[in-house]
């Protein structure tokens, strides 16, 4: 019985490893939490002054709330930035206003960006936005959005554009690759603090003939918090003890295995856990070998998952629900906690406990 148990234990093992191994998912796992939390991610806010965009010098219009950046370095040089106001040459997505930037004769590099403030670390952010490139035929765009987990600003002020540095961990989409249509470029990014910095990117290249122009136009921005996949944290890389979960304990109280234990930095919480009625076992006509673990691994049971807690805490907490199972039942769990590293989010993980129903 006891190897039974051992076996059971490295099955779901595997399963839990597995089930972290991806890191895509289908549409069904992965779902939008929240509004969308960008602001004036359509353009349509205006300003009283314009009924439109802001005006900078030298005669440039931007968005409420967004800034300008460029890199002022031959061979790119500063484009103009207008409001893509309803004309025949210049159309948004939907609504009044869009935001464009266009330069005739030279090339640019340059983009506007926001920093979002208050957002949940270590949970995923995606954010969108729909592109639209013209140019000689032959440009290639070489636009796209980019995600700062960090929660960069990137220039001085409003007056002051020149990019300070780029961000080390910035995040960014595919590049769109077609002329005279909208693309949305999607991007996702864990904050590693209560920030996060959305920015758009174009730096369009022409090699023909002709003299070059291009311009880049943006529209109806967006960025949504999502789930997890199926709701559970991604798995740690171990499950060896560590001094970051501390203190593990679970009590029964009620109908309810409260399940405690502290981290010496905010994380987020979370409980995986399975369970062996009294009197079952793994059977199987398979010899116990090694060639033999992989093929069972598809057949055994995914752990459930508490409710996942985002908001971060030293002192976490997680309720197992005992009012189904019968006395005598092994309930096996595992602890983790989600939470900002140097360069990316980090789950810890801690296990298994055996816990036996009396």
């Amino acid at each position: 019985m006891k190897h039974r148990r051992y076996l059971l234990y490295f099955l779901i093992f595997c399963a839990i490893i597995m089930s972290g191994v991806s890191s895509t998912a289908s549409v069904s796992e992965i779902t939008a939490l929240q509004e969308n939390v960008l602001v004036n991610g359509d353009f349509e806010v205006e300003d009283p002054s314009t009924h439109g965009f802001i005006w900078y010098y030298p005669n440039h219009y931007v968005a409420v709330s967004w800034y300008r950046w460029w890199v002022n370095k031959w061979p790119s040089q500063i484009p103009e930035y207008d409001d893509m106001r309803p004309t025949g040459r210049w159309a948004p997505v939907s609504g009044r206003h869009g935001q464009v930037y266009f330069k005739w004769g030279a090339r640019y590099e340059a983009g506007i960006y926001q920093v979002i403030q208050n957002v949940i670390p270590c949970v995923p952010y995606e954010f969108s936005m729909y592109a639209r490139s013209t140019g000689n035929a032959g440009t290639q765009p070489h636009a796209r959005i980019g995600l700062d987990p960090q929660g960069t600003q990137i220039t001085s002020d409003h007056v002051h554009n020149d990019i300070l540095s780029w961000p080390p961990y910035l995040q960014w989409s595919s590049e769109q690759t077609n002329l005279f249509t909208w693309e949305q470029l999607k991007v996702t990014a864990e904050p590693l603090g209560t920030r996060l910095m959305a920015m758009t990117y174009a730096h369009p290249s022409y090699e023909g003939p002709l003299t070059p122009w291009f311009d880049t136009w943006w529209d109806n921005g967006a960025l949504h918090q999502l789930s997890f996949p199926d709701g559970k944290l991604p798995a740690p890389s171990s499950w060896d003890p560590n001094d970051n979960i501390q203190n593990v304990s679970y009590v029964p109280q009620g109908d309810q295995l409260v399940v405690s234990w502290n981290t010496p930095m905010p994380a987020s919480t979370q409980v995986w856990y399975d369970f062996e009625t009294p009197g079952e076992a793994i059977t199987t006509t398979l010899p116990f070998t090694y060639t033999n673990y992989l093929p069972l691994v598809s057949k055994t049971t995914v752990p459930r998952a508490t409710t996942l807690n985002l908001q971060p805490t030293t002192n976490h907490t997680a309720s197992i629900p005992l009012s189904s199972m019968e006395s005598g039942t092994r309930i096996t769990l595992w602890v983790l906690s989600r939470r900002p590293g140097t360069e990316a989010c980090i789950t810890e993980g801690r296990g298994p406990f055996e816990y036996i129903l009396p």
